[in-house]
């Protein structure tokens, strides 16, 4: 999973942080009293089973305990539960699902050299893969084919991944380095949209908006829509406010800044040929320092589909492209 530090300057790209799961899941050697953190109850072993209603709005929740049932109520629901969010579903906030092209599977390695110590990306078209370091000196391999190649990955699953792998284009050297984890992974994953919020209701993460694990998004996207909405609703919810009409922009912020990349993501998940404009932006930034850091600044959202695609930047890539046909066109000498 990654996480990028660099938000809001896109002039300053900053490098992305990848950690593995036991480090954002450290496991206490005694548990960790609820008191330390000022205004937070952990309630564990609670499972949401309905939403109390009031006036037309959701005004708490009603879980099962190890006790039994019992009823929290709360000016604001926030359902942080993932992409099949049981808040969502009880709310009945309607579900948009689009189908993906490709499935994914990744592995940890180390003792994996990898190009001035930078992650790869490979856009096969319309298999994918990348390589990438890791916290702890370990490399991580991820290949996500099209679909097409399902039923050999399931018939083998170990040596259809190796040899995968092997098939890149200036393949990681996987021989001689040590696979250190189980392959893991998903044979379909969906993206999936919805409305942020309802009546007492937020959404955030993969609540609201999943995304396709080929472009690493999801991590990034939950820590910042729980931003944005702590944003909009913090004080009102803290100083008795009105709270609906600080939480009617959420949505917008939440429209404005993710649903565009988005469209983009679900387009791509069809698992199609390149388009023209996909062609020629992706020929460029294999070709081209500049245009491989405009690359870098959309991939990373650090700036938007449109601010990709402006005028300067699509003839940069188209000059990049007709330059690198012309070097290629002349007799060697």
């Amino acid at each position: 999973m990654g996480l990028d530090r660099a938000e809001g300057r896109a002039g300053r790209p900053r490098a992305p942080v990848r950690l593995q799961r036991p480090p954002l899941h450290p496991r206490p050697a005694h548990p960790v009293p609820a008191a330390r953190t000022p205004g937070v109850d952990l309630l564990l072993g609670h499972r949401t089973t309905g939403l109390l209603q009031e006036g037309g709005r959701t005004a708490g929740v009603r879980v099962t305990t190890p006790d039994g049932e019992r009823e929290l109520r709360a000016r604001l629901v926030v359902g942080a539960d993932g992409k099949d969010s049981a808040v969502a579903g009880l709310a009945g906030i309607p579900t948009r699902r689009y189908a993906n092209g490709r499935f994914g599977y990744l592995a940890h390695y180390r003792g994996l050299p990898l190009p001035g110590g930078l992650g790869q990306a490979w856009f096969l078209e319309p298999d994918m893969a990348y390589s990438f370091p890791n916290d702890d000196g370990v490399t991580v391999l991820a290949v996500l084919p099209d679909k097409k190649h399902l039923p050999a990955f399931r018939n083998d699953l170990e040596g259809s991944f190796e040899a995968f792998v092997r098939a890149l284009p200036e393949a990681p050297p996987i021989d001689s380095a040590e696979r250190v984890s189980k392959i893991i992974g998903t044979v379909d994953h969906p993206l999936i949209t919805r409305d942020p919020t309802a009546p007492g209701i937020a959404l955030i993460g993969d609540a609201a908006l999943t995304g396709d694990p080929l472009w690493g998004v999801g991590c990034g996207w939950a820590l910042q829509t729980a931003h944005w909405l702590a944003e909009e609703v913090a004080a009102a919810a803290a100083g008795g406010g009105d709270l609906d009409r600080s939480l009617a922009a959420y949505p917008r912020v939440h429209r404005r800044r993710i649903r565009p990349h988005q469209r983009l993501a679900v387009d791509f998940a069809r698992s199609r040929p390149f388009n023209p404009m996909e062609r020629l932006m992706f020929a460029a930034a294999a070709r081209d320092a500049r245009a491989a850091r405009h690359m870098y600044l959309f991939a990373s959202r650090l700036i938007g589909p449109f601010g990709f695609l402006n005028p300067r930047s699509v003839a940069r890539a188209a000059a990049v492209n007709l330059r690198h046909r012309a070097r290629r066109s002349q007799p060697v000498a």
